[in-house]
């Protein structure tokens, strides 16, 4: 749950991020990455768009939930 948090934290200001780029500052494999991100994306917590990616309304919200 950490990566999956620290994802949406980098997205958090909901401007469109290269995925390439985001990974490089993550210590997970790209595989990782991706299993997160389509998880992400079923959930309708983030968009795709190619290789970059941004936050959703409903991530945003997520993201202000107690954890």
């Amino acid at each position: 749950m950490k990566q999956l948090d620290e994802i949406l934290m980098i997205l958090q200001d909901s401007s469109w991020s290269k995925c390439s780029e985001i990974i490089e500052g993550l210590t997970i494999s790209k595989s990782q990455f991706q299993e997160i991100i389509d998880f992400l994306q079923n959930q309708q917590l983030v968009e795709l768009n190619n290789d970059y990616i941004r936050i959703t309304s409903e991530g945003i919200k997520f993201l202000e939930l107690p954890h």
